[in-house]
């Protein structure tokens, strides 16, 4: 009797050995297949559009060439303008990409190709904190320079604000080349501003230009747009969905800023992103092809118009990158106008 129960026992442990056993198994085998059909999945109808061929067109690389103008000469006014403040250097990114906008499930969904360049102009400084940077906002809407339509519209309002939600903009630390009494906690700010002639929000991927100017202080970074990716080392081009770079000359925000406070006080990130093309009518499978040298059959490529005549066109201080010789658009290029920029980002105005 007792070997009876004793044989049984054991039987039941192999039973169960053998059921843990095949659960195993049968658990491998869901995540290997399905692996294989999220594989097959990506690889259905997920080719992104031709960045390439639209990037080096005729009429995308001549409106190119009116924004690395027009940014140059616009930085290059802002530097003149603010004779306290040491430049640091300048980055440059100039790209074309494009989103899959559906990234989960079902066919591909491409957003139309979108061409920016990103120049980013750094500056250290000392001084009174207040002072300084209402003389940057007076540089600003003197030069045409308008803020978000709500309120903080200004970096001076910015700093206000953040003072009345939680302390003065000014550092706890011994005061370096500043008048302002202790604070808090340390100045962190940016705010978005826009040509003032331009009427609409600039929205991700639309046309127009917008300019962040972020304003920073141990231990913050300022906030810059630079184009590229900027995690932990040295900056990296954008690769996902067949990003094309046509012009990169990085800086990494943090060397940048950590070098400049050991002999300033304050750093600023001056971000001006012009979006000067894009693709607006993509095929109706989602996908794009256009022709060599031009916008492709049943598409049109909208850009930005000329510079204006009232603006000088002069390079940049420190920049990487000197301008190019302006060519005249293509046939199939439409000039647009009228966008606004976008308001003040919660982000950029967060204290650190």
């Amino acid at each position: 009797m007792g070997y009876s129960r004793g044989g049984q026992g054991r039987a039941e442990k192999v039973a169960r050995g053998c059921t843990t056993a095949v659960l195993v198994v049968v658990c491998v085998v869901c995540v290997v297949a399905l692996g294989a059909l999220w594989q097959i999945h990506r690889a259905l109808d997920r080719t992104p559009p031709d960045v390439g061929a639209f990037a080096h067109s005729t009429a995308v690389r001549t409106a190119g060439t009116r924004a690395a103008q027009r940014s140059s000469a616009r930085l290059g006014e802002l530097t003149s303008a603010l004779p306290w403040a040491a430049p640091l250097g300048t980055s440059v990114a100039d790209s074309c990409r494009t989103e899959n906008q559906n990234a989960f499930i079902g066919p591909a969904n491409w957003a139309p190709v979108n061409c920016a360049r990103s120049t980013v102009l750094y500056l250290a400084f000392d001084g009174d904190i207040r002072t300084r940077l209402r003389q940057v906002d007076a540089v600003l809407t003197e030069r045409g320079w308008a803020g978000p339509d709500s309120s903080p519209r200004t970096l001076t309002e910015t700093a206000t604000w953040l003072s009345q939600a939680g302390g003065a903009p000014s550092p706890t630390a011994a005061q370096r080349g500043s008048t302002e009494p202790p604070g808090s906690r340390p100045i962190c700010l940016s705010t978005v501003f826009g040509p003032a002639a331009q009427k609409q929000v600039v929205t991700h991927g639309g046309l127009g230009i917008r300019l962040r100017v972020a304003v920073a202080e141990l231990p913050c970074t300022p906030r810059a747009e630079t184009g590229d990716i900027q995690i932990d080392g040295a900056p990296e081009k954008f690769t996902a969905d067949g990003a094309v770079y046509l012009d990169w000359h990085p800086l990494s925000t943090d060397a940048v800023t950590r070098s400049a406070y050991t002999t300033r006080r304050y750093v600023a990130a001056i971000s001006l992103v012009d979006n000067y093309a894009v693709q607006t009518t993509p095929s109706a499978s989602g996908m794009t092809s256009p022709r060599h040298g031009g916008a492709g059959v049943g598409q049109r490529l909208t850009s930005l118009g000329p510079l204006p005549s009232a603006v000088p066109e002069r390079p940049l201080p420190n920049s990487a990158a000197s301008p190019v010789g302006l060519r005249s658009t293509s046939p199939d290029t439409t000039l647009a106008s009228g966008h606004r920029a976008d308001s003040t980002d919660p982000e950029g105005a967060k204290v650190g």
